[in-house]
């Protein structure tokens, strides 16, 4: 906009330049055919006659005609402004009512799942209903606001751009109160911004929570321990209002918030423990340990055993993005959606392929999770796996080490992700090992990581023998290079050897 109006305005000067260039040129030769001819001879004023017609076609065309097409170009530009800003608003509109359906569906169907454990779990799901619609309407103001302020922001650099010019003493004035404005409605957009992504965080993690209730029907122990969480997030919902103080854009103050995120992470941690396998199973043929050691900060390891008959195990292992409760709640339906297809006698790859597209269709692009399924056959002597994004698992097989480097998109990347099924076969002493990056990718205080090389070595030369002693051996050396610096992730290793 601001470019059309300079070139107009350079027109016009350069048109009235030549104006004045002409009509003087018109006006002296007119002067020299009065004077050298007969003033009273009629054919001595046609020279006037036709410059005076010609110079007012000449102002008719160089100015109203180009001013003319200036308001035309200026209209057209200001149509597709506004269209551009009705279509800023109109999407926006759509994902508001999106997450409002979403909102709407995920309660209704956790309601239901949650009937039949707990009367109060319900109570809490409508309870957060409503105080979440709130603020979706909240949400949806908020945004239609913020629009429409970008869009005047626009205006910001036209005004800065006119106060860099010399002249114009009468507008600076103007324009600079007109600039303070725009710069203070900056400052009042940062904190509607940070208002907003603050509320957006509260509204996803209550609806993560509900969708993990809707999810676990199948499962009353995930349903049991969904309810915790659940309650602890109508609670942040219902106190959240607008700031009353000057403490920090909430209105929380640092310790409130230091105390809310204890909360979380012990919740995270009890909700972790209550759906992680207690103890190895025990299946003939094969000899397995496991050891899980949770960071203070609580990722979102994963992992279980699902015996299939006497002679055949399924493991599970995979690691939920982020951290804290959130990472738990994906996990906690990962273990619903997992004992779901594996009850229903769903092949490896099928039972991938149904936990991606509800990963998927729940959860979005929110939130990922790697998961690698291994399914051992010991009478056969065989391993089939499909793998998404997990860590690699490991076989040492008579002193050398084998990566099953056959792997996927996470859950959640692509809806129609195709997993594929990988078999081989299994020889009397082969030691398979599961884990997950906390591994390797652990820091000590001066910065040195653990290292993939390091678990490849340590597996290598690893004593063979009691498998739990196995684990045990590689988390001791997993401390000894840590020293005192805390777990910065959580770490899960599964080891399942083949018995003579």
């Amino acid at each position: 906009m601001e470019s059309l109006a300079l070139e107009n305005v350079r027109q016009e000067n350069l048109f009235l330049l030549h104006l004045v260039a002409w009509a003087a040129t018109s006006l002296f030769l007119v002067a020299i055919n009065l004077f050298t001819g007969s003033i009273s001879q009629p054919w001595s004023l046609y020279a006037s006659a036709a410059w005076a017609i010609l110079l007012s076609l000449h102002w008719y065309v160089g100015v109203s005609m180009k001013r003319r097409r200036y308001e035309v170009e200026h209209g057209r530009l200001e149509r597709l402004h506004e269209e551009s800003a009705a279509g800023l608003l109109s999407g926006k509109e759509s994902e508001i009512e999106e997450l409002r359906r979403n909102l709407l569906r995920s309660a209704e169907t956790a309601r239901e799942a949650l009937r039949q454990i707990s009367p109060e779990a319900v109570a809490d799901v409508s309870r957060g209903e409503s105080r979440a619609l709130e603020i979706v309407a909240w949400l949806e103001e908020a945004e239609s606001i913020a629009t429409r302020v970008r869009l005047v922001h626009g205006l910001r650099q036209t005004v800065a751009n006119t106060l860099s010019r010399p002249g114009g003493e009468r507008l600076r004035e103007v324009l600079q109160k007109l600039l303070t404005q725009l710069d203070l409605q900056d400052v009042k957009l940062a904190s509607l911004e940070r208002e907003t992504a603050r509320r957006r965080s509260l509204l996803d993690s209550f609806l993560l929570v509900v969708e993990s209730a809707g999810v676990a029907q199948s499962s009353s122990e995930v349903l049991a321990a969904v309810s915790g969480p659940l309650r602890e997030r109508v609670d942040l919902l219902e106190n959240d209002r607008a700031p009353k103080d000057a403490t920090d854009l909430s209105g929380v103050t640092q310790a409130q918030e230091a105390e809310r995120i204890r909360e979380e992470v012990k919740l995270a941690q009890e909700l972790q423990r209550s759906i992680l396998p207690d103890a190895a199973p025990t299946v003939y043929g094969l000899s397995v340990a496991h050891l899980c050691c949770p960071s203070s900060e609580v990722g979102g390891d994963y992992f279980d055993f699902y015996p299939l008959g006497p002679d055949r195990l399924l493991v599970a292992i995979g690691d939920a993005s982020g951290h804290g409760l959130d990472s738990s709640m994906v996990s906690s339906m990962a273990k619903s959606a997992l004992y779901t297809q594996v009850s229903a006698g769903r092949s490896l790859e099928e039972t991938m392929a149904e936990m991606n597209r509800l990963m998927y269709d729940t959860l979005g692009k929110r939130r990922l999770m790697t998961l690698a399924l291994l399914e051992f056959d010991a009478k056969l002597r065989r391993l089939s796996w499909v793998n998404a994004g997990q860590v690699y698992p490991l076989i040492r097989r008579q002193g050398e080490i084998l990566e099953l480097e056959h792997s996927s998109y996470p859950l959640g990347v692509r809806r129609d992700t195709r997993y594929e099924r990988q078999e081989m076969a299994l020889e009397p002493g082969d030691l398979v090992l599961l884990l997950t990056d906390g591994l390797f990718e652990a820091a000590a205080a001066d910065g040195e990581i653990y290292g993939w090389d390091r678990v490849l070595d340590r597996l290598r030369n690893l004593e063979l023998g009691e498998m739990k002693a196995a684990v045990d051996d590689l988390a001791e050396d997993l401390w000894r290079h840590l020293g005192e610096t805390p777990l910065p992730d959580d770490v899960t290793l599964i080891a399942v050897q083949v018995e003579d």
